[in-house]
């Protein structure tokens, strides 16, 4: 879940040795499905449940805007995880284009898990599956997410994937800070992930 307690601010994290990540599997009684018609209904839901979105229709909105304008590579890159025995989807996440950095590239793109199923590890399962596929389509380069501090939990899950944070210049099509605010939002930002980050591990370790 997000941890509104503390500022929002926009981060990115890059992987370059896109050949080295660590290998996770669907628990048992769950299995992975490319998009399908009429999984857009179950995304915006997915979106719109772990605070991704401000309404339904904005997510269904969101959908609609990034995702069909290459309809013919929705089943291979828009993954998700289904709940054998019920039918229904648990998880969410793409491997999907971006062009933060000036030129179109790959990145992994609308990471969600409804709140009931989150802890069963099928983010990691995720993340295996989106990178074993940017390896299968032969695709070059380093690889992309975009997040934000309050998502410090998933920024660390996504450290042990070999992503790292972006601490360069301002991406020619960042969009999110005023001119000349974007590396020393940056700074801030990084620093206060690794102050969470250090404070929720040690909290697992103790037991807390």
């Amino acid at each position: 879940m997000l941890d509104k307690s503390i500022p929002h601010i926009r981060v990115i994290m890059v992987k370059s040795d896109t050949a080295d990540y660590p290998r996770f599997e669907l628990p048992e009684g769950f299995v992975f499905r490319g998009y399908e018609p009429g999984f857009e209904n179950a995304w915006a839901e997915l979106i719109f449940e772990t605070e991704q979105a401000e309404t339904l229709e904005k997510a269904r909105e969101i959908f609609t805007k990034e995702f069909l304008e290459s309809p013919e590579d929705l089943e291979r890159r828009c993954l998700f995880v289904i709940e054998e025995s019920s039918g229904r989807i648990a998880a969410t996440a793409s491997l999907w284009y971006g062009d933060l950095f000036g030129e179109v590239m790959q990145r992994i793109h609308w990471v969600a898990t409804r709140p009931e199923y989150q802890g069963k590890g099928l983010v990691k399962a995720l993340m295996t599956r989106l990178l074993d596929i940017y390896n299968e389509l032969g695709c070059k380069g380093f690889i992309y997410l975009t997040s934000q501090t309050w998502s410090y939990k998933a920024l660390n899950l996504y450290s042990r994937f070999g992503f790292r944070p972006y601490l360069g210049p301002k991406p020619v099509n960042w969009k999110y800070d005023d001119p000349g605010d974007f590396e020393k939002k940056n700074e801030e930002a990084w620093k206060l992930v690794e102050m969470k980050i250090s404070g929720y591990e040690k909290a697992k370790t103790s037991g807390y």
